[in-house]
């Protein structure tokens, strides 16, 4: 058989959110750091995220990951995020999706009640407790990196509402912007997802036109990389949806968006140090947070947050590409 092009990887799923972790035929990047690993993987290997997250291998919604060698020396693994679009620094679902691959496949070796797993990302250290009883995988607990409030009640014209709207700016592995679902009748359920990928995409670019954001520490990250449309409930769970890239749509509670809505809660005092937050999704699955003070970051109050959830491997595979398939690169349909 002729093939030019392989991927050996693992899908698993965190709260319905798909990860895909690339483990063979990845290409060697180059850099001293992995963040100029994933600077080139972004300039320089593009038809690669292509060819295993898009069409025919995947599809417009795919999330993935790349294992890479780790360049800080208390790291396992480093790793390069991805979709269907582009590249992220962080992914909290996807970074406990790993946590469990990486256990299970003994790629890190188990230890009971818990074994330890750092990963090397764009954002910093990202640092796994996956619960292992009578040899079987669990829970997964990250310890993210420090999360802060960028920026507090922002004004955005949306023009296809006609009209202003309000959000904040928060960071928790990437920037995000966001909305409270109130001021735009929003429920956060599975049959508004017509109106909310479009509104979602639309507030991104304009926040990106009209926001400029810089993390003081990481010169990499400098731009809004996700909407998140929040509701929150007066005795009930806080529930979100996530849209970012070209149309995705986050199917579980987003793990760096909850650390990002943490951090800005603790900061209008709606949550405190060790208090347990549960974060709901639109398809209904949760994600469990809480969070200790932080470090100073660039001048900016920090939260440490920490995120509980379980994940669940759902299939191998071994994507390939022959000579002359030229559908086989990988394609989106616009939505």
């Amino acid at each position: 058989m002729d093939i030019e092009r392989f991927a050996a990887v693992v899908d698993t799923h965190t709260g319905g959110e798909p990860t895909r972790l690339v483990v063979g035929g990845g290409p060697l990047l180059k850099g001293a750091t992995i963040t100029e690993k994933w600077l080139d993987f972004m300039e320089n290997h593009d038809d690669f995220r292509a060819f295993v997250m898009n069409e025919p291998h995947g599809h417009s919604d795919m999330f993935g990951a790349l294992l890479v060698p780790a360049c800080h020396p208390e790291a396992h693994y480093g790793i390069i995020f991805m979709d269907a679009a582009t590249s992220l620094s962080m992914c909290g679902h996807g970074s406990i999706g790993l946590g469990r691959t990486l256990v299970d496949l003994g790629m890190i070796p188990k230890t009971e009640p818990f074994t330890e797993v750092v990963l090397d990302t764009p954002a910093g250290l990202v640092r796994l407790k996956v619960e292992v009883k009578d040899n079987i995988v669990g829970d997964v607990i990250l310890s993210n990196v420090p999360a802060f409030v960028y920026a507090r009640d922002i004004e955005l014209m949306v023009p296809s509402l006609g009209r202003k709207i309000h959000l904040d700016i928060s960071y928790g592995g990437n920037f995000f912007a966001i909305v409270p679902a109130g001021q735009l009748d929003l429920e956060i359920s599975p049959a508004e997802c017509g109106r909310i990928v479009p509104l979602g995409l639309e507030i991104l670019r304009e926040v990106n036109r009209t926001v400029k954001v810089q993390h003081p520490e990481e010169k990499a990250i400098d731009h809004v990389a996700l909407v998140e449309f929040s509701l929150e409930r007066p005795g009930q769970v806080t529930r979100n949806t996530v849209v970012w890239g070209e149309g995705n749509q986050d199917r579980s509670p987003c793990g760096t968006g909850t650390c990002a809505k943490m951090a800005l809660l603790a900061a209008k005092g709606k949550l405190a140090p060790g208090e347990k937050f549960l974060h709901q999704s639109i398809t209904d699955s949760l994600f469990e947070g809480w969070y200790e003070p932080g470090p100073k970051v660039g001048g900016f109050d920090t939260v440490l947050p920490f995120l509980k959830s379980r994940s669940y491997v759902t299939g191998f595979n071994f994507l390939l590409k022959q000579p002359g398939d030229k559908v086989g690169e990988g394609f989106q349909l616009k939505r």
